[in-house]
């Protein structure tokens, strides 16, 4: 008797199993690795993406988002400040592992920011600081040639986007004032800010 009802638990067990569908995990593929970590480097550095598994494709982004399989395909080194965002001193590198019979990577993700050979040399004032009066023309000068010359009034730290100088001006506010001017030129590092006091009077 034991024998017809062993065999008819092990009909019923094959049974339930043949009806389950086999599940695959696909293996996730290895983050792309990078030639050099975040930092600083000089214009020129290739940045090499590799990844540990033959023959799959290597997406990256450099504007911050995350990379898919629609976004820019690793080909070639990336060159420092090429792939940088337009006026960027530095960007963001995030990329992404896809093949074929694999789950993606995780994004991998480096900082890089540039350095140039020469700097642009630190900008210098005339009248150099102390009492003047609002008809008094302050000029800043540069030694280096081509460098444009941004300047502020109001102590915060000159950039791109602070005031062009351009040619001699005067300060009409009264007091103390401070004044901050910053030289760049392209491809070159910008100056050391320069910065002056004067103490500002009606004529």
């Amino acid at each position: 008797m034991k024998t017809p009802v062993f065999l008819a638990i092990l009909i019923l067990a094959l049974t339930f199993f043949s009806c389950v569908k086999p599940t695959t995990e696909l293996i996730q593929l290895d983050d792309p690795m990078f030639s050099h970590a975040s930092g600083t480097y000089l214009s020129g550095q290739a940045i090499y993406l590799t990844c540990s598994e033959y023959g799959a494709s290597i997406y990256y982004t450099t504007d911050g988002s995350e990379p898919s399989n629609q976004s820019s395909l690793y080909a070639n080194p990336l060159i420092i400040p090429n792939f940088f965002p337009d006026g960027a001193s530095s960007a963001t590198l995030k990329a992404r592992a896809y093949k074929e019979g694999f789950d993606p990577s995780d994004v991998a993700s480096a900082t890089y920011s540039v350095t140039y050979f020469n700097t642009v040399a630190t900008p210098h004032f005339a009248p150099l600081y102390g009492d003047i009066d609002t008809a008094t023309e302050i000029n800043i000068q540069c030694s280096t040639l081509n460098a444009d010359i941004y300047y502020t009034l109001d102590g915060s730290e000159p950039t791109q986007a602070s005031t062009l100088y351009s040619e001699g001006f005067t300060i009409l506010q009264t007091g103390e004032v401070t004044l901050k001017a910053r030289a760049y030129r392209s491809n070159w590092n910008p100056s050391e800010i320069a910065e002056t006091s004067y103490t500002v009077s009606a004529p």
